[in-house]
């Protein structure tokens, strides 16, 4: 055997030998990987129920009066007067500019959440979720709701466990981190060009914000769209406690000019460090309605006070009404009726 014919085939033989002790290997790495559903196929599927109820609405903004200088609404970072149903600007500041908005982050929650699940379902709250920050109603791990009473929890009294556990209980129904991923994909949905979301709660973050434009949008949609959103954020209070056993669940509604200013039904506050104090009010009278929204109020006072000055303002120029000029001594009357509970 010559020496240029042992080299092939010692050669030959050694290429077989790493094929026959690699081959097991890379066909077990193959067998031990499966690739899990990716959150995009999960998102995907979603979609449509994301885009059943389209968003008619928009917002006409061709002009807007000026409003009455040195006026103390006009120290909110940002304001809106929109008459629903035609959807013109009466009056703003900051229309477009992206701020915190606090809570009022939890009407995208809730619009999500009923387009990904019934009222009926029922999520169960993790120890995560019970340990979440104030405003909070005090749920328990292990105890189970239904996604109806969440909603009541998380929109009356504005609940940030509510919240979280029903952020968490989409996102184990569908098997994914999805619920994030859809308030910021129905945000597309619906036009809203300034808002971006990483919480169901609402806690400031650089990345949470939105403006008074947007959630104007999503507001009307909101009412509109879901009778469930628009009933629960008209009411005053509610007791859910069960024959009055559970404090837990008499709930206040914190919006302060329900029951004070005229036609008030909703719809929703928020406060937070960076955000201030926030509101979305809807009122009706002679039957035509107005959406006030109030972002960077300093105090819950203020921005009660400013957001009826605005109602006033926008009722006075659309069907020529007198102003109630809601005073300081009816909002403080109205805070003292909410009832604490430790």
């Amino acid at each position: 055997m010559t020496i240029k014919r042992f080299i092939s085939i010692a050669s030959l033989c050694a290429i077989i030998v790493i094929l026959v002790v690699s081959f097991p290997h890379s066909r077990s790495q193959q067998t031990l990987v499966s690739p899990a559903p990716k959150t995009e196929d999960t998102l995907a599927k979603i979609i449509p129920k994301l885009e059943k109820h389209q968003n008619l609405f928009q917002l006409k903004k061709q002009f807007i009066p000026p409003v009455s200088a040195g006026a103390e609404f006009d120290r909110a970072s940002a304001y809106s007067v929109v008459d629903t149903d035609s959807g013109q600007v009466i009056a703003s500041k900051n229309l477009s500019l992206r701020l915190p908005i606090a809570s009022l982050t939890k009407i995208m929650t809730a619009v999500v959440a009923l387009d990904l699940a019934t009222p009926e379902e029922e999520f169960s709250v993790s120890e995560k979720a019970a340990a979440q920050i104030p405003t909070k109603v005090m749920l328990r791990p292990g105890e189970k709701f239904s996604l109806g009473r969440l909603l009541s929890y998380m929109l009356i009294s504005s609940a940030n466990d509510s919240a979280k556990v029903i952020q968490e209980g989409i996102d184990q129904k569908f098997g994914q981190e999805i619920f994030i991923k859809a308030m910021n994909r129905k945000a597309q949905v619906l036009g809203l060009k300034n808002t971006s979301f990483t919480n169901a709660a609402g806690l400031d973050s650089s990345s949470h914000f939105s403006s008074v434009e947007d959630l104007s949008l999503l507001s009307v949609y909101a009412l509109k769209q879901y009778p469930a959103v628009a009933s629960i954020v008209s009411k005053e209070f509610e007791d859910l406690t069960s024959g009055g056993q559970d404090r837990r669940f008499y709930l206040n509604n914190w919006n302060g000019l329900l029951g004070v200013y005229p036609g008030v039904s909703g719809v929703k506050t928020g406060n937070t460090g960076k955000a201030g104090n926030c509101t979305i009010v809807v009122s009706e009278r002679e039957g035509r309605k107005l959406l006030v929204i109030v972002l960077g109020a300093p105090t819950v006072l203020e921005r009660d006070l400013w957001t009826g000055e605005l109602l006033d303002l926008g009722f006075k120029q659309l069907v020529g009404l007198a102003p109630v000029n809601v005073t300081e001594s009816q909002l403080r009357q109205k805070y003292s009726s909410w009832k604490y509970f430790q």
